[in-house]
């Protein structure tokens, strides 16, 4: 059977992926992604664990705000590389092969996920939302910067088309869930959130 997720890049998209995701958002992405760490308000000396960090583009971003423990964790064997070559000369930067679903050992102030929770089926969403609790301390925050909840089927034609070219289908399935009854269920509360590219992008902060 295939798989409805896109959440693994892989090939030559893996390889160039940096300029491609810097094309598609129209040259806008690197600073959305400074906007958004921005208003993730990290502090001095916090410890962040990345999940599905990629080619390391956050990683990168992270490290001119705090001087703590920064954590990547993926699965591609181009995004490794890639992140690893980003980031191999910052000694408070680890990057590990390993699949999200599954906890770790790791105890941190913020984990950030950034467009990847929509990638999964529901029941995988669910582990790694319990993962990310696992690794938060007390008072801790996890950041989902991820699609806004909105209503697909009224959306233009041809809005609907790209998005269905470029994205899953389990990503019309994540816009219409209720994300924050499935937090607090988990235990998170304290929510707060940022909206970006006129309301579709949202990221959704969780407190521990």
């Amino acid at each position: 059977m295939k798989s409805l997720s896109k959440v693994e890049v892989k090939g030559l998209e893996a390889l160039f992926y940096d300029e491609l995701i810097s094309l598609v958002s129209g040259f806008t992405y690197k600073k959305f992604l400074t906007q958004v760490i921005n208003d993730m308000n990290i502090r001095q000396n916090q410890s962040i664990l990345d999940f599905g960090c990629g080619s390391a583009m956050a990683l990168c971003n992270f490290l001119t705000h705090t001087k703590g423990q920064i954590i990547g964790l993926d699965i591609g064997k181009t995004m490794l590389y890639r992140a690893y070559k980003k980031c191999k000369y910052y000694k408070n930067v680890k990057i590990f092969k390993h699949d999200i679903r599954k906890k770790t050992p790791f105890l941190v102030d913020k984990v950030f996920i950034s467009f990847v929770l929509h990638g999964f089926e529901p029941k995988d969403r669910e582990k790694i939302i319990n993962s990310a609790y696992a690794n938060l301390k007390q008072n801790g925050e996890f950041c989902i910067l991820d699609y806004n909840e909105f209503d697909y089927y009224n959306k233009p034609l041809l809005f609907k088309k790209l998005f269905d070219h470029f994205e899953c289908p389990l990503a019309v399935d994540f816009i219409n869930i209720p994300i924050k009854e499935i937090l607090r269920s988990v235990g998170f509360s304290g929510f707060y959130e940022y909206y970006y590219y006129r309301g579709l992008v949202r990221l959704l902060v969780a407190k521990k």
